[in-house]
């Protein structure tokens, strides 16, 4: 078989970038699932039965507040991100919770993005015409591929991609790239039916990426800002080009409606999908927080040091406050660089002029959806960056390929200062992605640069107490309860770390607590009960038990409990019927079994 230079050209850069993409995250291929991987995967039914794709409104329509049922954020956004679901259904079919495989995925759709952004950033970095820097020996464009060299190793890539549950930031940006493309190659197409083919791969894969992760709702517009900035052609010929690509445009929205029977539940879907109802953030005080928090993206993109999987940033209230206005004025700055260049370079009609301008341009609309006036349970998360930074990699390549040009630098001194950056930022990579080896290494880095912020003392409590480590669990939760000590979780959980180091006088005292707190809390309900239980105070556990059940009736759990109190009782009837209905609502309850098999033993002798 013999294939053509421009095939042996993309086999190359793609073999190149795969080499480097497996030497950077060669070291992560046993990382544990982390965080909300265990909702998410390891204990998410949808992705383990494809009826649930067949039939979504068995995922959608549930409302179950049982500690075993769908997590609601997921109900919420089944839909809009189904294709991600998909995937991890995929994933969990051929090689079941075996970590190994999903990182796998995960790193080959990292490497397969590198080579899209190779391939804008060739047509991109094109509009300057030929230069001596245009191809290398091999008919490699060495800016293009640094340029996708930076964006395949840059640390700040490490959350989307080390954290299993990011396969939707990757899958999206995935579609999104391979829409922008295709639609180049659509406009670049020399016959009819190529062209064809190319505009229905763009709106498909657009189509896609709206199933996937809602900030492609962004996409048909930065094409559009594609189109209309490098490509020859009056107002009418570029809404003629692009308009097909706008038809993904009602897809999100279209879902939502029908979903929740209003266009309007947007904003609650991104809310509840992303935790923002419990954390009661409003429009104003999230956009007033997401000036300082941009910042800190360009900070971390330009100086990738001090790497957080939770960032502390205050809620910000007031516009007059430093950390609101100093951070507007450079993004302010920094949209006007943008805007003024575009507006000149419309007057000179130089479409070179207007990279910088598009790379700044890129960045705020890819980010938009997630930094703007729909709140999000999370202030800001490095995997918001995915998609984004390459806006600021196109203006970092571009500047500096003009600063050399101008200072006359060879071609080998060029390409040498580049493998240096890129060998620093690689580096940094395995670095960072060492701290996601364990829960542990990874919460203790958190606590370090977070130790005001509730969650990271929380989530290293849970994993210390996973661990056995229990005094650790309880030192981190007291910590987090002297952040918040209104927080009735942090309560119910010190009282399990309690009840596990056997102190149950004081585990009963915390599920107290929690419930002075939220009466309404069936967990520590549940757990004052079986407190009760373990002190032989019988009556007081079913009382609990009883309660619990009027808020949580189809947790298996709760019923096999309840048979035991009864058993203890003397009701061994009432015993054999709780029994069963555990075993009813989950037939591999092991507990329950034996329980139910002893019941009917006694009860036949």
């Amino acid at each position: 078989m013999t294939y053509t230079r421009s095939t042996q050209k993309h086999l190359l850069v793609f073999l190149i970038l795969a080499l480097v993409g497996l030497a950077a995250y060669g070291n992560t291929f046993s990382v544990p699932f982390q965080f909300d991987d265990d909702a998410y995967i390891v204990n998410n039914p949808a992705i383990k039965d494809f009826n649930a794709f067949i039939s979504p409104g068995t995922v959608t329509g549930g409302a179950e507040l049982s500690p075993t049922a769908i997590p609601p954020a997921l109900r919420v956004a089944f839909m809009t991100r189904i294709v991600g679901y998909l995937s991890l259904a995929v994933d969990y079919h051929i090689h079941g919770l075996q970590v190994a495989g999903y990182h796998i995925v995960n790193l080959a759709l990292h490497i397969i993005n590198a080579w899209l952004v190779y391939l804008v950033l060739g047509h991109l970095f094109g509009v300057r015409g030929k230069d001596e820097l245009e191809e290398g020996s091999a008919g490699i464009r060495p800016l293009p591929l640094i340029g996708a060299l930076l964006f395949l190793c840059h640390p700040i890539q490490t959350h989307a991609v080390t954290y299993v549950t990011s396969r939707f930031v990757l899958l999206a940006s995935f579609f999104s790239l391979l829409a922008l493309t295709s639609y180049l190659g659509f406009r670049e197409a020399h016959n009819g039916s190529r062209a064809k083919f190319y505009l229905a791969l763009c709106v498909v894969s657009a189509s896609l990426g709206m199933l996937t992760k809602e900030f492609t709702f962004t996409l048909p517009f930065v094409i559009a800002l594609y189109e209309f900035s490098f490509f020859p052609g009056t107002f009418r010929d570029h809404l003629r080009k692009v308009w097909p690509v706008a038809l993904a445009v009602p897809i999100i929205p279209g879902l939502i409606f029908l979903q929740k029977g209003q266009l309007t539940a947007l904003g609650g879907t991104m809310r509840t999908l992303t935790a923002a109802d419990s954390s009661g953030i409003g429009r104003l005080d999230y956009l007033l927080t997401q000036f300082n928090v941009v910042a800190g993206y360009l900070r971390l993109l330009l100086f990738p040091l001090g790497q957080n999987v939770d960032h502390d940033f205050a809620v910000q209230h007031n516009l007059a406050a430093p950390a609101v206005l100093l951070p507007l004025l450079l993004l302010l700055c920094l949209f006007g660089w943008a805007a003024v260049g575009y507006v000149r370079s419309l007057r000179a009609g130089d479409a070179a002029a207007r990279v910088i301008p598009f790379g700044i341009l890129w960045f705020f609309m890819t980010l938009s959806v997630e930094s703007s006036i729909i709140p999000l349970g999370e202030l800001s998360a490095e995997y918001r960056l995915y998609l984004p930074s390459l806006g600021v990699i196109i203006v970092l390549c571009w500047l500096a390929d003009r600063a050399c040009l101008r200072l006359s630098a060879g071609r080998r001194a060029r390409f040498a200062a580049a493998l240096v950056v890129i060998g620093m930022l690689g580096t940094l990579t395995i670095l960072r992605n060492s701290v996601w080896q364990s829960e542990i290494s990874l919460w203790r880095d958190a606590v370090k640069k977070s130790p005001a912020k509730l969650r990271p003392h929380q989530n290293l409590a849970l994993y210390y107490g996973k661990a056995g480590r229990l005094e650790e669990a309880r030192q981190e939760l007291q910590q987090a309860i002297a952040i918040k000590p209104d927080d009735f979780e942090l309560h119910n959980n010190l009282g399990i770390v309690y009840r596990q180091q056997g102190n149950l006088d004081a585990a009963i005292l915390e599920y107290e607590r929690a419930l002075q707190l939220e009466p309404a809390d069936a967990m520590a309900r549940y757990n004052l009960g079986n407190a009760y239980l373990g002190r032989g105070r019988y009556q007081e556990a079913l009382e609990q038990y009883q309660s619990c059940l009027k808020l949580i009736p189809d947790y298996d759990d709760l019923h096999n409990n309840m048979g035991i109190v009864y058993n203890k009782a003397g009701q061994s009837d009432a015993a054999i019927k709780e029994f069963q209905e555990a075993l009813r609502l989950n037939p591999a309850n092991a507990h329950a079994r034996r329980n139910l098999e002893s019941s009917m033993n006694r009860a036949t002798r």
